[in-house]
Parts: structure tokens; sequence; C-alpha cells
């Protein structure tokens, strides 16, 4: 009888299962072979106690007693389920299995028969594992190109609408693909930090500031509003509205919208506010007996019957009127009324002012009006308190004159100015980035940056792309307050036109990387070119949106990672960053020096780019001048 017959059908199991295939023998349980190996019924056809006998002699082991253990265990286990199969064995430790497995392997027989079908085993599993990785390498080279060749765009919503097509992998060279292996999958912290910091500041204006009408066009308001002369008339005012569903213009300026008065000591505004003032010089105090009331006009505008016009009179105000010792010199009171200092009458001090023959009514009477801060240019008029609330306007109780006010403060807000009068707010060139004028502006945002930022980021990573957007936006705004200096301005739309300028980039500098780039460019350039079409409308900013597009164009071939695909393609393209980097930082300082000190220059055809006037009154929100001043 052979030594096969010895084991019988039984053991033969327990100790090496029939192999049909490397997925049978992955399948086998090492615990019922290795079982068999310790004194399993059967397992080589001999006594048991052979293997006991070799257990026996590990007594000085330090394993000695876990050794004793893991046997009195097993054989338990194994005799259990070769009579009665429904004994559940303990599973060995790893240690055990490994000892066991050696000590068995020393039977020279359990040796030859391992050796034996070791070798068919062996053969069978490289060809098997040839085979395969053969197959799964042809399978990957073929699927790189759609699997590990992404771009920019790639991704996302963007992804599918341009449905790029690359080149296969295998016509790349080894270089080149080496670095298409490379995942770039970054966590999106700037994109989900921005989208909060829009939110939230959208919700805080929104809780601080009234809505305006939802609008096109301004919207006239009237109301039966009491006069200096105490009269009531119908009064009106155009209250601008905002087709985003949010506040008026006047606040968002209050609240850090771009507007280039607030940032600077503006030459026209400024000229204007000193024609206001030669204005105020030929104006008087209008009195009326009657009522004991008096104002501050023009000689035309106190034509009545019961008026009496003081001419080189201020009301309210007056060298015999002011209680303060250090006024008291004539020289003070004697120049322009914008020099003469503010120094109201007391209630107390007004009945002691001596009053010969009326020359003095003008410091006698009640002030019925007084300066009022009105508009987005911060417009001055004298009216009454109640005037002055209808037109949502700055009330200045204890001023005489418009010149003794300081209106662009008022329409500015924020923390006002380091210097009194002078606007220095330069910090709004990057404020507009963060806030937007309503609801809808907000939704569009946070769409463009949940589908496309959001993508691009995972490949660039946070701080690349927070350069690309942040000097974007930057950029629009001051290019913005440059040519339509006195339009508000609000949103982060040069920040996202700066990202779709990446898109552009991206497609550039990986050209070789396209089956047809062309049509690729030409796919991102038709949609750019349909959204530069709607900035034409005019009450879109499109110096924003060019502005933005310019200096994410730049700092994109500066910051953002590409392949190169050769040496000389990679000093070129370095040659390009430099110089992309140095235009960026040039065309910053420009900016800013044309803003701050080259306030004369102009650019008078530059206007159609932004708004074309199909009407009269279409482009009125987006002139480049200051609206005619209504007066008082």
């Amino acid at each position: 009888m052979s030594q096969d017959e010895d084991i019988g059908p039984d053991g033969q199991k327990e100790l090496l299962p029939k192999i049909t295939g490397v997925q049978a023998q992955r399948r086998a349980s090492a615990t019922e072979a290795l079982a068999s190996f310790m004194g399993g019924r059967g397992s080589t056809g001999r006594s048991s106690s052979k293997w006991q006998q070799k257990f026996e002699g590990t007594r000085s082991s330090k394993f000695k007693k876990e050794v004793q253990d893991r046997l009195s265990g097993t054989r338990r286990s194994t005799l259990g389920a070769g009579s009665s199969g429904s004994h559940e064995r303990k599973r060995p430790s790893a240690f055990m299995m490994v000892k066991n497995f050696y000590d068995g392997y020393k039977d020279p027989h359990t040796r030859a028969e391992t050796k034996k079908r070791g070798a068919s085993i062996a053969q069978l599993k490289k060809f098997r594992n040839d085979e395969f990785f053969t197959d799964e390498r042809k399978r990957i080279d073929e699927g790189m190109a759609d699997t590990e060749i992404d771009g920019l765009g790639d991704g996302g919503v963007i992804g599918e609408l341009l449905d790029r097509e690359m080149v296969d992998i295998n016509e790349l060279s080894e270089h080149v693909r080496q670095q298409l292996k490379v995942k770039y999958d970054n966590r999106p912290y700037f994109t989900t930090w921005i989208m909060f910091v829009h939110t939230v500041i959208m919700i805080i204006t929104l809780a601080t500031q009234p809505f305006a009408p939802v609008g096109f066009k301004d919207q006239v308001k009237k109301s039966q509003i009491s006069k200096p002369n105490l009269a009531y008339e119908t009064v009106g005012y155009n209250q601008s509205t905002n087709f985003w569903i949010g506040p008026d213009f006047q606040s968002l300026i209050h609240l850090g919208a771009k507007y280039s008065p607030c940032m600077r000591k503006d030459k026209i505004y400024y000229e204007s506010i000193a024609s206001d003032a030669t204005k105020e010089d030929a104006s008087g105090c209008c009195y009326r007996g009657d009522l004991n009331a008096c104002w501050q006009s023009q000689k035309d505008a106190c034509a009545s019957d019961f008026a009496k016009f003081m001419e080189g009179k201020v009301c309210g105000l007056g060298r015999l009127g002011c209680q303060d010792t250090k006024y008291n010199d004539e020289a003070l009171w004697a120049g322009n009324f914008s020099t003469w200092p503010n120094c109201p009458i007391s209630k107390d001090y007004q009945s002691s002012i001596p009053n010969t023959n009326g020359e003095n009514d003008n410091l006698k009477c009640e002030v019925s009006a007084r300066p009022c801060c009105v508009g987005l240019q911060g417009e001055c008029i004298i009216v009454s308190q109640e005037e002055c609330e209808f037109k949502q306007g700055f009330f200045h109780e204890n001023n005489t004159l418009c010149s003794q006010v300081s209106c662009i403060t008022d329409i500015c807000g924020l923390s006002g100015f380091l210097l009194h009068d002078i606007p220095d707010q330069f910090y709004r060139a990057i404020l507009p980035t963060f806030m937007h004028a309503g609801i809808i502006h907000l939704l569009i945002t946070l769409v463009f940056q949940f589908y496309v930022l959001h993508d691009i980021e995972k490949i660039t990573g946070w701080w690349r792309i927070a350069i690309v957007y942040l000097s974007s936006g930057i950029g629009g705004t001051m290019l913005s307050a440059i040519l339509i200096p006195y339009q508000p301005e609000i949103g982060a739309s040069g920040a996202l036109y700066g990202i779709l300028a990446a898109l552009v980039v991206e497609v550039i500098v990986n050209w070789q990387l396209y089956r047809s780039p062309i049509l690729e460019l030409v796919k991102l350039l038709i949609p750019i070119t349909i959204f530069f079409l709607f900035g034409l409308m005019p009450w879109i900013d499109n110096f924003a949106h060019i502005g933005g597009f310019v200096f994410g164009f730049l700092t994109s071939f500066v910051v953002l990672p590409h392949i190169t695909f050769s040496e000389e393609d990679r000093i070129a393209k370095l040659v390009v960053k430099i110089v992309a980097g140095v235009m960026a930082i040039v065309l910053f300082v420009l900016l800013f020096i044309i803003f701050y000190l080259a306030q004369d220059a102009t650019c008078e055809g530059c206007k159609y780019l932004n708004c074309i006037p199909f009407t009269e009154s279409f482009c009125q929100d987006a002139s480049q001048e200051l609206r005619p001043r209504v007066g008082a």
C-alpha cells in the first residue's frame, strides 16, 4: 500500500486540499491544514505521538505553556470536526501557525509532497500573474488618457460641458507620463472659506440694511413734507432700485462698496464741493417774521411777501451770537462763509442778543432748515429734518452751512478717514470682492464657486487659487475705480473672471495634451465672450470683468502647475512665468499710480466696453462723470 493510501482521502483533504486553480488555493483553510500537521487524525499516516514528542522538546522554551495550550485546543477542535463536523475550531495564533508549519515540514514525506505541489502551484501562479499584470498594464495604459490626463476644466459641470478630448497616453514620452502620474487631490479649503465669508457678510448686510425696491430704474417717491417756511408741499426724490434683491447702493457704499470718492481725494468731486461753496457765499438768511423762522437760501428762492432776505447773513450764526471768547475777533467773521467758525447760538444766550431795527433777526429767529447730505454723491442741501429723513439723508442739526459738514464722510461710513475730510479708504479695493448686491447676486457666485472653483482648487491647491482669485478681484476693482469712479461696484465678478482666465491658461500651457487644442480654446472663449456681452448692461460692471480676466490670466501663468514636455519647453515656460509675474506687478503699480496721482487720465471710448447707450438714459448709471448736483 502506498503512502497516499495510508493517509486516506479525509486526511489528504485536511492536509493539502486539491488545488484546481489559484482561486481554490487562496480560499483553502490554513487552519485545517495546520491542524492536521499538529496531530490530526491521519495527518501523515503515522501516530500523532511523533508530533507530540517534538513539541515536548520545547519544555525549556519560554513558549512551552503557550505551545501546550495551543496543541491541546487544536487537537480537540480537529478531532471534534472529524467526528461530528459541528464543532467550531479554535483559530491558532499567527506565531503557532508558522511554527507548526515548519515543525511539520521537517517530516520527509510531508516535505516532498509540499515541494511537489508547491512547484505546480508556483508555476500556475506565475502564469496567471504574468497574464493578469500584462492585461492590467495594457488596460491602464489605454485608459490613462481618460483617467489621468486631467486639466483644470475636466471636473464638475464645466468638464461635462466642455467634453475635452485628450491625446492617447502612449503617444506621450515617458517623461510626460511620469508627470501625469502625479495626482493632485487637495482639499478645497479656500473655496469653503470664501463661500462661508460671502454668505455671512450677505446675512449681516440684509439684517442691518433695508431692502431697496426691486427694479432696473430709479423709482420716484413723493410725499407731503414740511418745507423750511413751515408750509406743506409735495416733495419727490429718485430712490435707487436693486434687481438683485438687496439694499440700495447708498447702503452698499456705506458698507464698503467700491466708490472712488471714498478712496481718494477725488479731484472732480472736490471741485463740485468748491463750486457749491461759492454759491453758498452768495446766499443769505431768509427770514419769516410772522413765523419767527429762518433758513439759509439763495435770493431768488426767498421771493415772498412775508419773507425778508438778509444778504451777507447766516441764519443762527454770527460773532454776536457766539459765546466762545476765542471767536470774538471780527477778522474771523469777515471772510467767506466757508471760513467762518462753527459756533452755534445757545437758547439761553439768544434772548440777550441786541436787535436794533431787525439787523440781528438772523440770530434771534428759529432756524427751520439745516444741512442734509443726500444721494450717492453726498450732495448737501438745506432742508427741514422731516424732508431730510424722507430723502434718506444725513441731517446735521448742529450746523447751519453746508461748508461746515463733510457729506463724503457720511456717505462712505465704515471707520471714517484718518485725516478729516480727506478720503483714504484704500481697503475698498479689497472689500467688494467679499460682498454682494443682493440674494440673486450671491447665489450666482456660490454656484460658480461650488461647481468651478471647487474642482480647480482640488487640482491646484488652496494658496495657488487664492492668489489668482484675490489678485483678479483687486485688479478688476481698481480698473473699475479708474474708468467708472462714481458708479458703486460690489461683488466677486472680477475674481470669477480670473478663474475663467485660469481655464484658458491651462489649455495654453498644456497644449500638447489635447487632440484639438484650438477647439478646446474656442469652447472656453465662446461662453466667456457671451458673459462679456452681458456686461454691456448698465447694471453690470464690465470693467471689473475685464480687469479680473487680465490679472487672472497673468497670475495663472505664475502660480498654477503645468506639464513640461521637454527641456526647451521647461525653459520657455519658466521665462513666460517670470514675464507674466513682472507684468502683473507692473500693472498693479500702474493702476494705483493712475488712480491716485493721474486722475485726469481718461478713456472716452472705453465707456462703450461697459455700457452701450441704446437710449439716452440707458447708461446714466454707468457714467464716468458725476451727475449734475440738484442743489437746495
